[in-house]
Formats: C-alpha cells, structure tokens, sequence
C-alpha cells in the first residue's frame, strides 16, 4: 500500500472498528433490559395492582401503600397510577415506596 492511501485507510477502519463496537454495546444492553408494566386488579372492597417484570409478578399491592390501615384503592385509575409511579421509581433505581405527601400529590382516593 502506499503511504496516501495508508493515511485514509487507517481512521477508515478505526471509524468501522468503533461503530462495530457501540452497535454491540446498544445490542447488548437492550437485552439485558426488563419489561415494567402495571396490572390493576379487582379486590374485595376495591381495587390493587401489581407490578409485572417479564409478565412475572414482582410486587403485588392489594391496599394503599404510605397510609395507616388497610384500605384497597377506591378506583382503577388510582390503582394504576399508582403502581405507574413505582414503576418509574424502579426504573430510575430508587426504592418503590410511596409517601403520604405523594399519594396527596397524585389525588388519590381516600387520602388526606
């Protein structure tokens, strides 16, 4: 080869060479990736949900979390709103729990 070419080859094959690497990079970490998603559920005086991970149950919240008692979620909405907020918690690697402060914030049912 000669040296004019060499020049150019070089940062060529370095350049394919480095969007080789960050292809596999981006391939490699969407499957490590988890699927998050919220079911609600019916209970005996209202409504839960539960949180899904690879449409495997990892939490299930069949009450109010961050109240004293045990009282279920007066609507669907509120359930599913909630869990959506643990669910960005866990994506964003912060604890899944809800304050009183946040429950308020969100409107839900039944909270004061």
């Amino acid at each position: 080869m000669t040296k004019r070419k060499l020049i150019w080859a070089v940062p060529v094959a370095l350049l394919l060479l480095l969007a080789a690497y960050r292809r596999h990079l981006y391939s490699s970490q969407d499957a490590d990736m988890v699927q998050l998603t919220v079911v609600p559920f019916e209970t005996a005086g209202g409504w839960g949900y539960r949180v899904m991970v690879d449409h495997r149950s990892f939490i299930c919240q069949d009450v109010i979390p961050g109240i004293a008692g045990n009282r279920p979620f007066r609507t669907k909405e509120d359930a599913q709103k909630v869990g959506q907020a643990v669910v960005e918690k866990l994506m964003a690697r912060q604890r899944p729990t809800m304050t009183l402060t946040e429950l308020i914030k969100m409107q839900v049912a039944g909270v004061q």
